[in-house]
């Protein structure tokens, strides 16, 4: 956990992967399609993100917002690359954001507590100011709020669930698990669908929890959300098609279903998988961007639409 594993040999030049051409923080240019970067000033420091309009945003009509969270060490520039939903958000008309952690022991983070233990990075605010502002400046289905992340970026994707449940309908995890803090601190305010993909041989969030460093096993985060959703305890099982041989594993979903306000539950299990994001590196066999957003998007913060 406390490193990045991305085969990718260089990160694009800043101006060709956000399309400007210096750091802009002109939050008022709500009527321009495209990728940009932004800031908003949180306890006095300066937080920034990147947020894509789709091509065809209509300021007269409400859509939803997705924000994808980077892991540890990361940029949003890194969580973009390798997680790139923007033609996504252009095809389903969803406004995007990747915000941007701050440094932690050198590294930028997401504060969950476990190994980020000692940080007093406000992110639970960030991302609060973060929605407020994004709402302010274009027309939001703020009922239709979601978000998603890798890695330390997953683990916070649930801490938003359990403490900001009044703004977030729906999450997504991949390689992500529950840290004990955010267990012991969960306070959601509706049932929440979730969305979980993970490798059986993540060699950096441990699949079984064991050797973790202050997390709950992917079966025990799993079960914390059953629970609290209410929803069939026994899954449909299915084993997706091994489309993709080269990659070295398969995957088997898991479907808890009949949730309260038909809440669901999905669990993509990547046999033999690593710490990756399924269709960009690692398993081939399926694609994270379209499967989380699938998901997510069958759900308002009232339940399934």
């Amino acid at each position: 956990m406390r490193k990045k594993k991305i085969p990718i040999t260089a990160i694009i030049c800043l101006t060709l992967i956000i399309g400007c051409t210096k750091k802009s923080y002109d939050a008022n240019d709500n009527h321009t399609m495209g990728t940009f970067l932004r800031a908003i000033e949180v306890d006095g420091e300066t937080r920034e993100f990147i947020i894509h309009v789709p091509n065809s945003y209509d300021t007269l009509k409400s859509v939803p917002l997705m924000l994808n969270f980077h892991g540890w060490t990361m940029t949003s520039e890194d969580q973009m690359e390798i997680s790139d939903m923007r033609s996504l958000a252009n095809s389903e008309q969803f406004i995007l954001v990747y915000p941007q952690g701050t440094r932690f022991q050198l590294s930028t983070h997401w504060n969950v507590g476990s190994w980020t233990t000692g940080s007093n990075a406000n992110d639970l605010g960030f991302t609060e100011a973060l929605i407020q502002q994004i709402s302010t400046n274009y027309n939001i289905d703020e009922e239709r709020i979601y978000a998603c992340g890798y890695s330390n970026g997953g683990f916070f994707s649930y801490e938003l669930a359990c403490q900001l449940s009044h703004k977030i309908a729906a999450i997504g995890s991949v390689a992500g698990n529950m840290s004990t803090k955010t267990v012991n601190n969960c306070t959601p305010s509706h049932p929440t669908p979730v969305i979980t993909i993970s490798g059986t041989m993540d060699d950096e969030t441990i699949y079984d929890g064991s050797e973790s460093d202050g997390y709950i096993s992917h079966s025990s985060t799993i079960d914390f959300w059953i629970t609290y959703n209410n929803v069939d305890t026994i899954p449909i099982i299915t084993n997706l098609p091994n489309t993709n041989t080269a990659d070295g594993d398969s995957v088997v979903l898991y479907q808890y279903l009949n949730g309260t306000n038909n809440i669901e539950i999905e669990h993509y299990k990547v046999i033999d998988g690593g710490h990756d994001w399924p269709g960009t590196f690692g398993n081939m066999d399926i694609n994270a961007n379209s499967v989380i957003w699938d998901f997510v998007s069958q759900f308002d913060i009232n339940g399934k639409i």
